[in-house]
């Protein structure tokens, strides 16, 4: 009996030294919060098991792990949330039964999680991705009411009371349209309302973008033009802007496209910084859609490369996206793409006083971050980040500044020959 009992105890130990063994040890636990939604992703060398419970009173996520390594998980969510994260407030880990570790996110409020896996791609093992919406998505107007010196911004609404001052209320348009007009030459058709821009800068999170050799990131280099180019255009008379993202996380392609939307932004703007697998590649582009295919070789292997930070950055294949398939079917009218090209050549024209460009003309292909059926829409890369010395000036404030100045005006040049069409509201929601 004695003999039997050892032999079970010595089954029942080898295989928890086995399990140890065979748990997979946590790579990296990165932590990407903004007010559209919080991502946490675990990498690690093999896909995840896990099992997601949502537990109340208080709001927490249980997220159970199997065969993870319980000290590598430990030690990366060590200092990982951010006191500004709109919706996690702490993260601990525990041994919650053999060969599982449980993980408990405290929430600062209810949210919509959604999870899923990524396979491997590029730098990246394996991703279990974990998304954290809140039920109350943020409204995309209220980044309207930022622009300085405007009497919206100056103080919040009374509760209960629509704001007679709100950007999207009918008073303010019409305080706008008695604005004086802005500094264009008299010669020139003038606006008389509000015009919405949406910047968009690329990447961002889990997908930095292309990598310059003395370690620039793409995705911090647009995000710095962006909100240059935001704060020249909110002072201008009748001008505001709205960034698509404002902080270092990923937001898809599509969702991109359905802010700008969102706002009912008379352009969308696209900043990148280009990159090449040879560093003497070097000048800026601009870039508009296609419905009939690239202009050229470079055009499409560019449009793939940029539709991929999807794949990169992280998308849930799983949510059907009745959007984009209303999207494409609307692409059939060729009105857009045409005005699309009017603002892109305007804007090249400008931005080659600033840089040498690397085609002379305007290209298209098939980029999914300019396929809003009714938002002229462009892409503009910046500089090629890939080339050394273009990557110094991507990173030098008064290049930057140059560009966004740049930019801004071929945007100017675009509304002083085809002027805004009016409407009852600056911006509405659909």
């Amino acid at each position: 009996m004695r003999v039997a009992l050892l032999g079970f105890f010595a089954l029942v130990l080898s295989q928890f030294v086995a399990a140890a063994r065979a748990a997979d040890a946590v790579r990296a636990v990165r932590i990407w919060p903004s007010p559209d939604y919080t991502r946490i992703t675990l990498e690690s060398r093999q896909p995840i098991r896990h099992n997601l419970l949502v537990v109340k009173n208080p709001e927490r996520i249980v997220l159970d792990l199997q065969d993870v390594e319980y000290a590598s998980l430990q030690q990366e969510i060590a200092d990982k949330v951010r006191a500004t994260d709109p919706h996690v407030s702490s993260l601990r880990a525990g041994r919650y039964m053999p060969g599982v570790v449980r993980l408990v996110l405290d929430l600062k409020q209810e949210v919509k999680p959604q999870i899923f896996m990524l396979k491997p791609v590029g730098d990246y093992g394996h991703r279990l991705v974990l998304d954290l919406y809140p039920i109350e998505p943020p409204d995309p107007l209220m980044a309207l009411l930022e622009k300085p010196g405007q009497p919206a911004a100056s103080a919040g609404p009374t509760p209960g009371a629509a704001r007679s001052d709100s950007p999207a209320s009918p008073s303010a348009v019409a305080s706008a349209e008695a604005q004086k007009p802005g500094p264009l030459e008299a010669s020139q058709p003038q606006v008389f309302r509000l015009v919405t821009i949406a910047l968009d800068a690329g990447h961002g999170g889990e997908d930095p973008g292309a990598r310059g050799r003395g370690g620039s990131r793409e995705k911090e280099v647009t995000l710095t033009i962006a909100r240059k180019l935001k704060s020249i255009i909110d002072a201008e008379p009748n001008m505001r802007a709205v960034l698509t993202r404002d902080a270092d996380y990923y937001l898809p392609l599509r969702m991109r496209v359905e802010k700008a939307r969102r706002v009912k932004a008379d352009l969308f703007v696209s900043i990148h910084a280009d990159a090449f697998v040879r560093p003497h590649a070097r000048g800026s582009s601009v870039f508009a859609l296609s419905e009939r295919g690239a202009t050229s070789a470079a055009a499409r292997w560019l449009a793939k490369r940029e539709n991929d930070a999807d794949l990169i950055g992280g998308v849930n294949l799983d949510v059907k996206d009745r959007y984009l398939a209303q999207t494409l079917l609307d692409l059939s009218q060729t009105a857009t793409i045409q005005d699309s090209l009017k603002l892109a050549r305007a804007v090249l024209s400008e931005i080659g006083g600033v840089n040498s460009l690397h085609k002379e003309n305007v290209e298209q292909a098939g980029f999914a971050v300019l396929k809003a059926p009714d938002i002229p829409s462009i892409l503009v890369e910046t500089a090629f980040i890939s080339n050394p010395d273009e990557e110094r000036r991507l990173n030098d404030a008064g290049y930057q500044d140059k560009m966004a100045h740049a930019i801004f005006k071929g945007i100017k040049g675009y509304f002083a020959r085809n002027p805004p069409l009016s409407r009852s509201t600056v911006a509405t929601l659909q």
